[in-house]
């Protein structure tokens, strides 16, 4: 769960478990593997790996982003970066427009397979809000640079204060053979309230790009934020940093404090620091006097219906206003995209892919889906740039998985049974934070391997949903990882053609079947699964009745006092059976019976049933095979069944 739920799909059990086995440089390849920004996103990841971390079901979450930091900090360097970069160079080219956590990203993934990658950005630094608007308390110069410096060693070259216009995007257009758009979302919005267009008010980018760089802010001593995510925290401390222990900070929110989009840990830090959050509260109109700031109108809110975002609508409570003395007033409602170098229905992505609606031109980060998280830019710069691998003609997956000694499903539930409290994460005194030091500090070593070894490598085997059912309708079992190539079937008149298909994998030893006729639906697996999917919807359903099996036409049936295993499945309420002949697999329909190899699933023999023809893809049978088997140890009672009394 913690590896789909990552925007980049980091192997993150992997490097759990080599942190634990305290091989750090395996931990630090399979990181490298999947995120160019280790050091960046080891101290400012969102972390939503954590929110689904199986372990929250016997204590608490892996401390995944600590973990990786550690790792980083002390095992990532230019060696490691530059160990799995290809020596083929390809006749290939991309430009890319943006050198932010998406582009580079993209940048970084194309290099490393051989592309020449110029990056263009308007700017004179490279990193974008990351590198700007992220405070030096929450995230290092050091750690940016890092990054960004490994990314260039492996070959990118950043073309800085190069503004794209129309123009200049037809040319790169026309001299590369793909192009990636990730500039970000950088004009901040600006709220509708009564007053504001004679107020002088600091625009929180802006803010946070100045205190950074070391300018002058104009920030006075009584500071009001409008806003609930996280550049309005960021925001909100920086300004706390800045007013002096006289000063005061104010968070104002239209919603409650539950409601905030922005990241738990740091709306916990505003409140630990001393900024009051005034929640279900709606700015009216600006006062001002003699042309400065004097104070701030709001109108008390209530939650309502839900809205399209599934929170509860706020409503204003007429006659409920309330003024607040402020001095400095920072909106920080959010962030606009941008682009003005090509019409937006132009920027358009086609169905379920990166790729926009000029040929070769793709898009992510900021600059698509709106103003959002490093990591969820980072993820969409690692997928457009598998997209434009594979439209090259190139293999595209960049998953990385390094074997590692598997354990015993025995030693993995008994694991479950233990309770192993997380490392505490060191943060500097709540005293000393009226200044620019980074609040937390890296795990040790030693913390970094403990925690690490909590993992439960669900990986490997989760079982949750075998656990919490009260019907019992799961059943786990056993099977040998697989990989096949399979093959499609075309039938036409008389001639038959056999050609290659897709990938088949089954990377997990232990499998879970759904055993329908035993499940009442009650929803229990679905709400323990750490997963996203719904258990009892999702796992292959086999049927113990085949009455039950053939009114439901959507899953399978193992018969029975057969002296060879057979297996009947519907798809599609289509019904195929498989056969296990001993030397060989027989897949049949109505249309067709085939034999095949049983080691490779390779296509040995062709019947053809149908005078009308057929075109058949055999992943069907590819899973019925693996389904057999929990089928028989579900029936038989074979060793090789997990039991989890």
């Amino acid at each position: 769960p913690c590896v789909d739920t990552c925007p980049t799909h980091q192997g993150i059990p992997d490097y759990l478990y080599y942190t634990s086995q305290r091989q750090f440089e395996k931990a630090a390849e399979v990181i490298l593997a999947t995120n160019p920004f280790p050091h960046s996103t080891g101290m400012v990841c969102d972390h939503l790996c954590q929110t689904k971390c199986t372990r929250i079901n016997y204590d608490s979450p892996l401390l995944i982003r600590e973990i990786k930091r550690f790792v980083s900090e002390n095992y990532i360097d230019r060696t490691a970066v530059l160990k799995n970069k290809t020596t083929e160079l390809k006749p290939l080219s991309v430009s890319v427009i943006g050198a932010g956590p998406s582009g580079l990203s993209c940048a970084y993934f194309l290099v490393k397979a051989g592309f020449k990658v110029d990056v263009y950005e308007s700017k004179s630094r490279a990193g974008g809000m990351v590198q700007g608007a992220i405070p030096s308390f929450r995230l290092t110069d050091e750690a940016i640079h890092a990054d960004i410096d490994s990314i260039l060693e492996l070959g990118v070259t950043i073309h800085y204060n190069y503004e794209v216009n129309r123009q200049s995007f037809e040319k790169l257009r026309a001299t590369s053979d793909f192009m990636y758009i990730g500039t970000g979302a950088r004009k901040s919005k600006k709220p509708e309230i009564k007053g504001m267009e004679n107020a002088t008010v600091l625009d929180p980018l802006d803010f946070l790009f100045h205190v950074k760089e070391g300018q002058e802010t104009g920030i006075g001593k009584n500071v009001v934020i409008i806003g609930g995510g996280n550049t309005a925290m960021d925001a909100a401390r920086t300004a706390y940093r800045l007013v002096g222990k006289n000063g005061k900070v104010t968070i104002v929110y239209r919603r409650t404090i539950k409601q905030m989009p922005a990241d738990l840990g740091e709306i916990k830090a505003v409140i630990e620091e001393g900024v009051e959050i005034i929640e279900l509260a709606s700015p009216v109109k600006v006062v001002t006097e003699n042309g400065n700031l004097r104070s701030l109108i709001c109108r008390r809110m209530k939650l309502g219906e839900k809205d399209s975002s599934g929170r509860a609508r706020p409503v204003e409570i007429p006659g409920s206003e309330f003024e607040i003395s402020l001095d400095t007033l920072i909106p920080a409602i959010g962030q606009e995209i941008d682009i003005d170098f090509a019409e937006p229905s132009q920027l358009e992505t086609q169905k379920g892919t990166y790729e926009t609606k000029i040929p070769h031109v793709y898009i992510g980060g900021d600059a698509l889906r709106g103003a959002s998280t490093a990591i969820n830019a980072i993820g969409d710069g690692r997928k457009a740039a598998q997209e434009i691998l594979e439209k090259a003609g190139i293999n595209g997956d960049a998953t990385h998985s390094l074997p590692r000694q598997p354990k015993e499903a025995e030693e993995l539930m008994l694991a479950k049974t233990k309770r192993i409290p997380p490392q505490q994460v060191k943060e500097i005194p709540l005293d000393d934070r009226q200044n620019f030091k980074l609040v937390a500090t890296t795990l040790t070593e030693e913390e970094a391997v403990e925690e690490a070894s909590r993992c439960l490598l669900c990986d490997e085997v989760c079982n949750i949903c075998t656990t919490v059912c009260p019907n019992m309708a799961f059943h786990s079992f056993e099977t040998e990882p697989v990989r096949y190539e399979l093959q499609k079937v075309i039938a036409t008149g008389n001639e038959v053609t056999v050609t290659e298909s897709k990938t088949f994998e089954v990377k997990q030893k232990y499998q879970i079947l759904h055993l329908a006729d035993w499940c009442n639906e009650c929803g229990n697996c679905d709400t323990f699964c750490p997963s996203a999917g719904a258990p009892y919807k999702e796992k292959p359903h086999l049927y113990l009745n085949r009455e039950s099996f053939k009114k439901e036409k959507d899953g399978f049936y193992c018969e029975q006092g057969s002296t060879e295993p057979c297996l009947l499945g519907y798809q599609n309420k289509k019904q195929y059976k498989l056969t296990d002949k001993g030397e060989f697999l027989y897949f049949e329909s109505e249309d067709f019976g085939m034999s095949f190899n049983k080691e490779n699933m390779q296509v040995e023999n062709v019947r053809v049933f149908s005078d009308s023809g057929f075109e058949q893809y055999l992943q069907i049978a590819a899973e019925m095979k693996v389904i057999l088997t929990g089928a028989q140890s579900f029936y038989q009672g074979t060793k090789k069944e997990i039991t989890t009394n």
